[in-house]
């Protein structure tokens, strides 16, 4: 699937990414090692690999609240050689890269989460590990993934494989990005970012909803303004303050390439706060997440 900004792109055409999914059960109040390794499949796709010591993609640490609470994102890195994930204003760290071997044929990796900073509480890291595809073309296409994944408290070394399917080009997808605006003069507890959102499909965009919803902090949205006029649309507001905040798309139809500009307008922005940007269409739901 591709991501916001598609690994430091914004053509996400030949995107994939596969994700390793790391609970803290396998290692409760522990900080265990998980080696990845991973052949590419010639012909389907290989691994992005913006330098030796590091593959394209993320790392993101999910943590309960409280107990008893749903896990929530609570902060990200980047997957190279020693990058760590800082998940406060402190800089402490939940996780590190403690290896990376990266070709477009051949991936290794070794991942140290530290399941030792959060007592009663489950957490998980997701690694999505970037990857191109081999010409992708326009229809619809299958590609596999089949690592191997070994960690320091287990002997059991699992060899899963993984399916992802590429839908034809026409088939809706929509790009999602964040970025943060300075507004002179603002109280210090707002808040303002302006969300894009790109049309990937052969197919116009239509019947949409635009959504900005708080998923971290104390944050809340007080205004989601979408300018719809140059694609047959309309100004379309929502008005807060409130946790999550929608307008739909009306008449308006998005040609392919064309992209849709948001403001969002926050207050109580105070310690570290998360806002998922979203575009939905049918039962499909295109997102950012933006932290302030």
């Amino acid at each position: 699937t591709a991501g916001a900004g598609c690994h430091g792109s914004d053509d996400a055409t030949d995107c994939l990414s596969w994700k390793v999914h790391i609970p803290s059960a396998i290692a409760p109040w522990q900080k265990p090692t998980v080696t990845i390794e991973a052949d590419s499949v010639p012909g389907q796709w290989t691994w992005t690999c913006p330098s030796p010591d590091r593959v394209a993609g993320t790392s993101t640490f999910y943590a309960q609240g409280g107990e008893g609470a749903p896990e929530t994102k609570w902060g990200d890195s980047g997957l190279g050689t020693s990058d760590q994930l800082h998940y406060n204003d402190f800089g402490d760290s939940a996780g590190e890269v403690e290896a990376v071997t990266c070709t477009p044929e051949h991936l290794s990796l070794t991942y140290k989460p530290k399941f030792t900073i959060l007592w009663n509480r489950s957490s998980s890291f997701d690694l999505d590990l970037g990857a191109t595809a081999v010409s992708p073309g326009t229809d619809a296409r299958s590609y596999s993934f089949t690592p191997t994944i070994a960690t320091s408290t287990s002997s059991l070394v699992l060899r899963p494989t993984a399916t992802a399917q590429k839908p034809a080009a026409s088939t809706p997808h929509t790009t999602v990005t964040t970025e943060a605006v300075k507004v002179d003069g603002a109280a210090k507890d707002a808040g303002r970012f302006t969300m894009k959102a790109k049309n990937d499909s052969t197919t116009p965009l239509s019947d949409f909803t635009i959504s900005a919803s708080r998923s971290k902090g104390q944050a809340q949205v007080t205004a989601l303004t979408c300018d719809l006029t140059a694609f047959g649309g309309e100004v379309v507001s929502a008005k807060g303050p409130a946790e999550n905040l929608k307008v739909s798309s009306g008449k308006a139809k998005v040609p392919e390439g064309k992209e849709v500009t948001c403001q969002v307008d926050l207050t109580g922005v105070v310690g570290r706060n998360t806002i998922t940007a979203g575009v939905t269409t049918g039962d499909q739901t295109f997102s950012s997440d933006y932290t302030d």
